[in-house]
């Protein structure tokens, strides 16, 4: 008579599959966690400053609603702030923040002259879409510019852009394409998302709640179907040439490293121009006061676009 097969109470069987088991557990755990962090790098939770609109009268008097309409599918909403000249400066904020970020810029640009567009990046302050780290936000920028060069108030011969973090790095990659772009004012920008980022294969143990472990990222890159290796201001930022690019980096930054702005500077060709602020951390240099919203910004703007700001418009 044959011995019945004890499927379960093997020793055997119980030394072979119980690893099995215990591994897949772990796997699907690592899993859930990973995937719960791709939501962060998404969708990051509300953005809230110390100033508002209320706070910039000037800017409040004059605001006209904009919606943008990216090639991306995904709709954009904005602030026009018409400004004494039709020369026109598109700012765009850091990732997971809203436009709000760059009311202190705007307003110092608008005090200069300029007509000013701020706007929530995709998946921002009723904007649609989910963020990609600059993937398709330098798409929808290029939507914006389309937009705004359309307005009456515009002159589409005198655009220039100024963004902070990762609108430093959009910026970059969008005017390298797009010569309607005169100037960039890049503040906090990295060359590489890769390298900022920096992700490292044991945080999937260590740290799987980390967005930026290399598990999260990959489910994040699957789940919007962009390539976040190829975010790579660095390649970009010499195409920008012969128009001039003014590179703004906090010494104190503990976020982008200062080192990052020298390498992009490298990269860049002339005209180009390098402010390492002393005393600055990342978040400072958007801040009322901040360097870009400092009159040197405003200077190398008007020297860059030709145009009269403190007056009546002056077409370049």
């Amino acid at each position: 008579m044959r011995k019945p097969l004890l499927w379960l109470g093997s020793p055997v069987r119980v030394m072979v599959f119980a690893p099995l088991v215990a591994a897949a557990g772990l796997c699907l755990v690592l899993l859930v966690l990973a995937w719960r962090a791709s939501n962060e790098l998404m969708h990051f939770g509300p953005s809230v400053y110390a100033w508002s609109l209320d706070d910039y009268p000037a800017l409040s008097r004059v605001m006209e609603p904009l919606t943008i309409h990216s090639s991306t599918g995904v709709t954009l909403v904005g602030r026009f702030f018409p400004g004494r000249s039709d020369a026109t400066i598109v700012l765009s904020h850091g990732y997971g923040g809203n436009q709000d970020e760059m009311l202190p810029t705007a307003n110092s640009l608008h005090e200069a002259g300029f007509t000013v567009v701020t706007y929530n990046e995709r998946g921002r302050g009723g904007s649609g879409g989910e963020g990609t780290w600059g993937a398709l936000e330098t798409d929808d920028l290029r939507s914006v510019i389309d937009a705004v060069v359309k307005h009456p108030h515009v002159n589409p011969d005198s655009i220039a852009e100024v963004g902070f973090s990762i609108g430093a790095d959009i910026s970059i990659m969008e005017a390298a394409k797009d010569k309607r772009v005169k100037a960039v004012v890049a503040a906090g920008s990295w060359p590489t998302l890769w390298g900022y980022l920096h992700p490292r294969l044991i945080d999937v143990l260590l740290h799987p709640t980390s967005p930026y472990s290399p598990l999260s990222l990959w489910l994040m890159q699957r789940r919007t179907g962009v390539n976040l290796h190829s975010v790579r201001p660095v390649d970009a930022i010499g195409q920008i040439s012969p128009r001039p690019i003014f590179i703004v980096q906090g010494l104190d930054d503990t976020d982008v490293k200062p080192h990052s702005a020298i390498v992009n500077y490298d990269h860049a060709g002339p005209p180009r121009s390098l402010w390492m602020v002393q005393g600055a951390g990342h978040e400072d240099l958007a801040k009322p006061g901040g360097a870009l919203s400092s009159k040197r910004i405003a200077q190398f703007l008007i020297r860059a676009l030709h145009v009269q700001v403190s007056g009546s418009a002056k077409r370049s």
